[in-house]
């Protein structure tokens, strides 16, 4: 196995979790019904997004380079 295919898999992975954590950030308020969601939790969730995001997109660069 190549390592470009290691990272490809690593990629496709930080998209999934950075999916994961929107969908926890913003539905979990909705699914709770809760009339104040917490600020923080929202933007945790929000924060780990744009983490594995940015780690995506600087992974991806190198892979098409």
């Amino acid at each position: 196995m190549s390592l470009d295919k290691h990272r490809e898999s690593l990629v496709k992975y930080c998209y999934d979790v950075s999916k994961v954590s929107l969908a926890i950030a913003v539905l979990n308020p909705v699914v709770t019904k809760s009339k104040n969601p917490a600020l923080f939790e929202v933007a945790l969730g929000v924060g780990a997004t744009l983490v594995f995001l940015s780690l995506a997109i600087l992974l991806e660069k190198d892979v098409k380079a």
